[in-house]
């Protein structure tokens, strides 16, 4: 199908994009406009590449349940994404709470990297780090500002593209029912609807909250890792069980070892997949260890850029029962439904009368969500979910295959209820069209801009530590930025921090204090804000 060409061709070709970025960022020092112009024509030419050497896959027809998913699917993104980021008078509004912190981080960067910054960069929330996070979905809306599209523009219309991808991946993946996998995930939280009348996400305080809001809306990798990512899985599924996948083995090697630029984790379980498909097939082993072997430099060269050259801090440790604390058997119960036996229950299919290609993923994702519940691989434990969100995709299809659709309608009908209720609520009531939360008044945002007027883009200034500061949502490098992103990063920002709440106070020298944290300028925010060089004789913007 075209369709499944075309759509290949915008993954490869936004990869190509980013990727062409990066190098010629290292090459000439940063990025300008004539850089994102020939960085897009790279992509565009290997994405148009891609589309012609591709070979259709097998046509799969469209049933009732897919044209119903992928029509909720699209008004869940609209509304999502059309409202990500919105003016309502003098404000600018996010419409999920889930979304307030990390699109201020999201806006910081994209405007950093388009300011011309040295690659590979300095992290622009901590003095004297690193860059330590996958900048590939920002790197691709820095080019798209670069060549004129406004950041806020710039992050619909890639959210609203990045679903239509993911829509189309999900559901040559598993059908409707992986569709509804993402957007209804939950356990029996959502139930108390009948009881109260009162439509709320019910999931948003327990650990497996709604995916679609916690991380598709938020984590932007996501938006180009998950069609990545599952379009490689159902390209090896078909490479090594069934029929060719009709994707060139080239296409795969490179999705695959750029991965982590966009997403780590995802890199991670497709690591493990690919380990699996290993073990289980005697055919692809060859093949497999030639092309893992080559892909080795290249990934590990992007794992390395995207940690700080592993300088970051990883928060792996054993963590029995990962969120459960003292809930016991209630924490499974309330966070997981019937998902958790229906994971046992594919677990013991795949073992004992699975297949090859059963054995090969339904055991790496069970593998996946064992081992999560086990082990903590960053400082907040709910960043596991991560990885639990590809151990979940990649099970849900083959849970319906193998587990759900057999059973009379009888009994599946009502499973299936059970299992995406409480999900689906959340989704309704996190998409609720009476939301709306404050991000930054445009009139806050306009002094700031004014004050900065002729301070160039990359200066390092001290600010208050706040998501929603004025000088990070304008894209500046700040001394140490919010202790939340800090945190969940892995960084080591309390000694830089305590430095910096005493150069806000004005306590004694204060400016010395600012100039070895590597600030230029201190921006003091009030009704009217000061910006004050951090040398007493030096201009003032």
């Amino acid at each position: 199908m075209n369709s499944d060409r075309a759509a290949v061709g915008l993954i490869l070709g936004s990869a190509a994009s980013v990727t062409s970025a990066i190098a010629l960022a290292f090459a000439f020092g940063g990025l300008n406009a004539t850089l994102a112009a020939v960085s897009i024509a790279i992509g565009s030419a290997a994405g148009i590449w891609t589309f012609l050497k591709t070979r259709n896959g097998k046509k799969k027809p469209v049933s009732a349940w897919d044209f119903l998913m992928f029509a909720i699917f699209a008004l869940a993104a609209l509304r999502a994404f059309l409202w990500l980021i919105y003016p309502v008078g003098n404000e600018w509004r996010i419409l999920s709470p889930y979304n307030l912190g990390d699109i201020s981080l999201h806006i910081q960067f994209i405007r950093y990297f388009a300011g011309g910054v040295d690659f590979w960069p300095a992290s622009p929330i901590l003095t004297g780090v690193p860059l330590s996070y996958p900048l590939g979905a920002d790197l691709w809306n820095s080019l798209l500002l670069l060549l004129g599209l406004p950041v806020e523009r710039g992050l619909i219309w890639t959210g609203l593209a990045g679903s239509a991808l993911t829509a189309w991946a999900l559901w040559r993946w598993g059908g409707a029912f992986a569709m509804a996998a993402l957007l209804f995930n939950g356990g029996l939280a959502g139930f108390a609807l009948l009881q109260t009348g009162q439509l709320q996400d019910f999931q948003s305080q327990l650990a497996w909250k709604n995916f679609f809001l916690t991380m598709f809306v938020t984590q932007r990798g996501l938006l180009y890792a998950l069609p990545c990512g599952l379009l490689l899985l159902r390209a090896w599924r078909d490479d090594f069980f069934r029929e060719s996948s009709g994707l060139p083995r080239a296409a795969q090697f490179f999705l695959y070892a750029t991965m982590p630029f966009f997403s780590v984790h995802a890199f991670l379980f497709l690591s493990l997949v690919l380990a699996a498909i290993f073990i289980f097939t005697t055919k692809s082993r060859l093949p497999l260890l030639l092309f893992v072997a080559a892909a080795v430099i290249p990934a590990t060269t992007a794992i390395w850029l995207v940690t700080g050259g592993f300088s970051a801090a990883s928060g792996l440790r054993w963590l029995p029962g990962w969120m459960q604390a003292t809930e016991g058997w209630k924490f499974w119960a309330m966070n997981f439904g019937i998902s958790l036996p229906l994971f046992l229950w594919l677990f013991w299919k795949g073992l004992i009368r699975g297949d090859a290609e059963s054995r090969a993923f339904a055991l790496t994702s069970l593998g996946v969500f064992t081992l999560c519940m086990l082990v903590v691989f960053a400082p907040w434990e709910w960043d596991n979910t991560k990885l639990l969100l590809w151990a979940w995709l990649v099970a849900a299809p083959l849970i319906w295959s193998n587990i759900l659709r057999p059973l009379a309608p009888l009994i599946r009908i009502p499973l299936c209820g059970i299992l995406f209720f409480s999900g689906a609520v959340s989704l309704l009531a996190g998409l609720d069209g009476r939301h709306g939360y404050e991000l930054i008044k445009k009139s806050e945002l306009a002094e700031a801009k004014k004050a900065l007027l002729d301070v160039p883009p990359g200066t390092r200034l001290a600010v208050d530590p706040q998501f929603n500061h004025p000088v990070i949502l304008l894209g500046y490098p700040v001394v140490c930025g919010y202790d939340g992103h800090l945190w969940s990063h892995g960084l080591q920002y309390q000694e830089p921090l305590e430095k910096l709440r005493a150069v806000m106070r004005k306590e004694d020298d204060w400016r010395e204090t600012a100039s070895k944290l590597g600030a230029k300028w201190v921006y003091f925010r009030g009704g009217t804000p000061v910006l004050e060089s951090t040398d007493p004789g030096g201009p003032f913007p």
